[in-house]
């Protein structure tokens, strides 16, 4: 892999995108990251699925971003198309995040409206933190398998996603890495609560009617800085930043 701004480097360390020396959060939340793998003309999936997209460049710096991260969100619609497990860091990626004096891996935070679980789903069970379930006041929890910490967020039909970050900020969380899927995105990107986006553009041309990284929210313009810009095999991997 190597990096074409801001500064030519071959080859490019990975473990470089695990520094928080300019990842200052807000004072009430996380500073908030998003990780999206999109193909030239727009799409985010493939048969339903991202993974069709990836590449080994795309995975190495998917794993390198969740190392950095403190939780990893996600909403329930995406946690069971890519059938989610319990966020593992991979284990040469161990090392530098203990020396960032981090757990060994991040917590998993999924939304739901619903608040209606799947008994099949992966994260359920396995090693790491439990996974936080982040729903309305209203949801009914009646049916709730083991596995997971509900807690409610926000009393309308939605989660509120200022009042969910705020709580994990709360508990000690800095580096909030989002992973989809659009829709989730958009509402982050509606609230203005999106600090840092990276980007793989997948030398494919695919079609279909799943485009677009927001999701149907309403356009709502918000200025990006070009922060770095990666390349292997074809993969462009481009970080922006909030202006």
């Amino acid at each position: 892999m190597r990096q074409l701004l801001p500064t030519a480097e071959t080859p490019f360390d990975v473990v470089n995108l695990l520094s928080r020396a300019d990842r200052t959060p807000p004072p009430d939340r996380p500073w908030v990251m998003a990780n999206f793998v999109v193909s030239v003309d727009g799409a985010h999936s493939v048969a339903g699925r991202s993974r069709g997209l990836g590449s080994p460049a795309d995975r190495l710096v998917f794993h390198t971003l969740r190392a950095a991260a403190d939780v990893v969100l996600v909403a329930a619609g995406t946690a069971r198309t890519e059938r989610y497990g319990r966020p593992a860091t991979w284990p040469e990626l161990l090392e530098p995040r203990r020396t960032m004096g981090l757990p060994d891996s991040p917590r998993l935070a999924v939304i739901s409206r619903s608040a209606r679980m799947p008994v099949d789903q992966p994260f359920l069970e396995g090693d790491g933190p439990v996974p936080l379930l982040l729903h309305p006041a209203g949801a009914d929890l009646s049916a709730l398998p083991d596995g997971v910490e509900p807690r409610a967020c926000g009393s309308g039909e939605g989660v509120d996603l200022t009042e969910a970050l705020r709580g994990l900020r709360a508990e000690g969380a800095e580096q909030v890495m989002c992973e989809g899927g659009p829709t989730l995105l958009g509402e982050l990107h509606q609230e203005g609560l999106v600090d840092e986006l990276f980007v793989t553009i997948s030398p494919q041309l695919v079609g279909g009617t799943e485009l677009g990284l927001l999701g149907p929210v309403p356009e709502l313009p918000r200025p990006l800085a070009l922060h770095r810009v990666l390349e292997e095999d074809g993969n462009l991997l481009l970080t922006y930043r909030r202006r």
